[in-house]
Order: structure tokens, then sequence, then C-alpha cells
């Protein structure tokens, strides 16, 4: 199936979650992800899990956190 991540599309097996998406993705990304310094966002910019499954032409975003010095 295909979704899209920051408007790059990717191929993903069916039953796929967020975090193996982005995986595909980028593997930094997936590190990040998994931290807590990126969160990813649906297209309506409502947070998504990492472990949320994914559907047929999702379309997510990954946004850095906030960091406080």
């Amino acid at each position: 199936m295909q979704v899209f991540i920051n408007n790059r599309e990717i191929e993903i097996f069916r039953g796929a979650r967020v975090i193996d998406a982005i995986l595909q993705y980028s593997k930094h990304a997936h590190n990040l992800v998994k931290i807590g310094q990126t969160m990813v966002f649906d297209r309506f910019g409502n947070i998504t899990e990492p472990d949320g499954e994914l559907t047929e032409g999702q379309i997510l975003f990954l946004k850095k956190t906030k960091t406080h010095d």
C-alpha cells in the first residue's frame, strides 16, 4: 500500500504501523521519533502515535519537538 510522509510516497506492507513507514522513509527520522525529538502528525495536524495502524493513502508529517536548553 502507499502512504505519504512529508509529501514523499512510501510503499509499505499492509498492516504496517506508522513507525514502520517512518523507518522506510528514513532511519534517522525513525531514531528521532523513538527518542521523542520528532512527533508524527496526520494531515489535519493531529498527533499520531508511532504504533498506530496505517491506511492506504494516509498522509503524515514529521515535526521536531521544541527543545529547551
